[in-house]
């Protein structure tokens, strides 16, 4: 007798297997939509939410007490005494320090590099994240160097007011000429002429926007007696001006582009939110007088006199996206820089690092001394007048 299979039977498993399959798809599928569903609601319903749960972090986040011991080895690295003018900056994670005669690199541990000659009077330092631009202030010269060497340098038939170079190793120089009171030269990294500008107006300012091909130019000009600052925003390859801002009725200082497109400008007695077309969306008028601020994409950090006389002063701190945090600080500020999302603040009595909310994270306690300082690598470096040194800072 003949076997005659099962076909039925064989097509039933193969539903039941397709059906099985719909199923765990379906399932998958809605717990995709679910995920999706879930991280959608928390992205709406953040600001409800976010507050508290930094508040909650914050609270259980103890503030870092470094011990603020000097480092010893190569330091401190010895200025000179009749370094009258020194000056230092930080690229491609080493330490570039200009005095009267040279311009030396150092790594980290304050081993020498390379050290170059220079004959500028006055040497500034402007740096990239692999190239420094030294200029001679109220002089004619300026180079561009790296570590290896000096790139180029050129001498100018005018007087040099300012100098930048950027992130995408643009430069800019601002010199006096017999027709304008202020010129910008732009030059790429190789010193070729790029871009010219002037408007007739003396040039407060260059802030270069982070697409690494334009900059906003803070010029200004006198009415009625009273300084009147206008924001120029340029492309390096474009002959059309981006946009000009509204009439700002002080002087400005800096100017810095968000990542939200805002446009925050730190002025004499002011600052203020501008839009990207360059119109002013708020404004604050200062409590006291400046001392010092600092900014990058997403945090703009101003410091500011107490309004008394208890050795204190006023930090305010301000992202993007938020309204602006005011905090008391109970020292004299000297100067403050923005890393990453926090503000380092040297006083007279510490070294201190603040979160975006006003929270202090981080402290070591240091000497009267310094005049600057950068943080890099895990640690502090301090210019004093005659020497530079060096602590480790963990926050």
């Amino acid at each position: 007798m003949d076997y005659e299979p099962q076909k039925p039977f064989q097509t039933d498993i193969r539903k039941e297997r397709r059906k099985k399959k719909r199923i765990q798809n379906i399932k998958k599928f809605a717990l995709v939509f679910l995920v999706l569903i879930l991280a959608l609601v928390i992205f709406l319903t953040r600001g409800i939410w976010s507050s508290f749960v930094y508040d909650i972090l914050e609270k259980t986040q103890e503030t870092i007490v470094n011990d603020g011991e000097l480092a010893k080895g190569n330091f401190p690295i010895d200025l000179g005494e009749g370094s009258t003018s020194s000056t230092f900056v930080e690229c491609d994670e080493n330490l570039v320090v200009a005095t009267d005669t040279y311009i030396t690199f150092y790594k980290d541990n304050a081993e020498q590099i390379n050290s170059i000659q220079h004959t500028q009077s006055n040497p500034m330092l402007s740096a990239s994240k692999d190239m420094v631009l030294a200029y001679d202030l109220n002089g004619y010269s300026f180079s561009v160097m790296t570590k290896k060497g000096e790139t180029f340098k050129k001498t100018l038939d005018n007087v040099i007011i300012s100098a930048k170079i950027s992130e995408s190793n643009y430069i800019a120089v601002v010199t006096e000429t017999d027709k304008y009171p202020s010129y910008l030269t732009i030059y790429d990294s190789k010193g070729n002429e790029c871009y010219k500008w002037a408007n007739g107006q003396r040039i407060l300012s260059i802030d270069f926007m982070s697409s690494g091909n334009g900059a906003i130019i803070s010029t200004f000009r006198a009415e009625d007696g009273l300084p009147v600052t206008t924001l120029n925003g340029i492309s390096f390859n474009s002959s059309e001006q981006l946009f000009t801002s509204d009439k700002i009725k002080s002087l400005v200082y800096g100017v810095q582009k968000m990542s939200d497109n805002s446009i925050w400008a730190v002025c004499q007695d002011r600052y203020l939110r501008l839009d990207s077309d360059g119109k002013i969306d708020k404004e604050y008028l200062y409590k006291s007088n400046l001392i010092s601020f600092s900014s990058n994409e997403d945090n703009l950090s101003i410091a500011l006199e107490s309004l008394t006389v208890d050795g204190t002063s006023n930090l305010i701190l301000i992202e993007s996206d938020s309204e602006p945090v005011e905090i008391v600080v109970d020292e004299k500020i000297k100067i403050i820089k923005t890393y990453f999302s926090n503000t380092f603040v040297l006083s007279d009595k510490t070294i201190s690092a603040y979160n975006a909310r006003g929270k202090l994270i981080s402290m070591a306690n240091v000497t009267n001394d310094y005049v600057d300082f950068i943080y890099l690598n895990g640690d502090v470096f301090f210019k004093g007048y005659r020497d530079i040194n060096k602590i480790e800072f963990k926050y």
